[in-house]
């Protein structure tokens, strides 16, 4: 990372209260790239992410425009019982588009909603609105090692993100909406294709299926088929199929130590056209080759 970047962070941290994610940084290879278990419909799995879209966001503002080119406003929003910070960060004029951006989880100080605030800041010169929230689980709700708890935790995260999409509805109006997650933010965007809002995705060196990561680096001593048959409607894997009509770019790192090439191939298969695929140099964190794709890839699919 470059460190005009890391100097952005910094400055945000200070000035709009931001902290830092997870702590545990895995240690070895994942490996399955399906589980083997009866997927259900679409439908079906769309109801798993059902929420009450008509109850108050109560979007409060910590602290206005912390200036950085741009008004960043430090604000909480409700999700279910819960309330999630969030970065909002505003253009000048009125929104063409808005983009809801999803961390990665890392040891590393951006591992947390300050990570794609260069990005936001960029795109906001373009005329877009983005949402940059704080991932609950499992950055701060912990793993349980129990597959039908953890199992709920990740649907509500799927929510939390559902409710972002809802706040960036009601500050930017009826403009083309794109996601852009990495790591476990990827994973869990996937599963938006429930939501039918995003037109377009980047999906930054997902995996193909949760259970690979629970197990290996949360609760190693869980089971391994409870976790892959209680997670199966949430993999990536068996989700990315149904992104159509929106469009989707995988970014992957050719080094990538957690998400190995046969992985990233088996995702780019299942997922339905238009889509795009390009690996990168480096390891799992992505470079500022990459960045610089998926802004061009954003600015194209959302028109701005």
């Amino acid at each position: 990372m470059r460190l005009t970047t890391l100097a952005l962070l910094v400055a945000l941290l200070a000035a709009c209260g931001g902290s830092a994610g997870g702590t545990t940084t895995p240690s070895t290879q994942a490996v399955a790239t399906s589980t083997g278990s009866e997927v259900p419909s679409f439908e079906e799995r769309a109801t798993l992410f059902a929420y009450d879209d008509s109850a108050p966001l109560q979007v409060t503002v910590k602290k206005e425009q912390c200036r950085e080119g741009e008004d960043v406003d430090d604000v909480v929003f409700s999700a279910g019982d819960r309330k999630v910070s969030a970065f909002l960060i505003r253009p000048k004029g009125k929104p063409k588009a808005a983009v809801l951006w999803a961390h990665w989880y890392a040891s590393e100080p951006n591992s947390n909603r300050t990570e794609f605030v260069p990005d936001a800041v960029a795109l906001a010169k373009d005329g877009v609105i983005s949402l940059l929230p704080q991932g609950l689980f499992p950055w701060k709700e912990q793993v349980t090692g129990e597959p039908d708890p953890d199992r709920q935790l990740a649907i509500e995260q799927v929510v939390q993100l559902r409710r972002g999409l809802d706040v960036l509805q009601a500050e930017g109006g009826d403009v083309p909406v794109g996601f852009v997650g990495h790591d476990y933010g990827a994973m869990f965007g996937s599963l938006l294709v429930a939501d039918k809002r995003p037109k377009t995705y980047v999906l930054m060196a997902p995996d193909a299926t949760f259970a690979n990561w629970f197990i290996k680096y949360f609760v190693r001593s869980a089971s391994l088929s409870e976790y892959e048959k209680a997670f199966a409607p949430l993999d990536p894997v068996n989700n990315v199929a149904d992104t159509a009509p929106a469009s989707v770019f995988f970014q992957f790192a050719k080094s990538d130590k957690y998400v190995p090439g046969y992985v990233a191939d088996k995702l780019f298969a299942a997922a339905s056209d238009p889509k795009r695929e390009k690996g990168y140099d480096g390891g799992h964190e992505l470079d500022d080759v990459a960045r610089a794709d998926r802004l061009a890839w954003l600015r194209e699919q959302l028109g701005v």
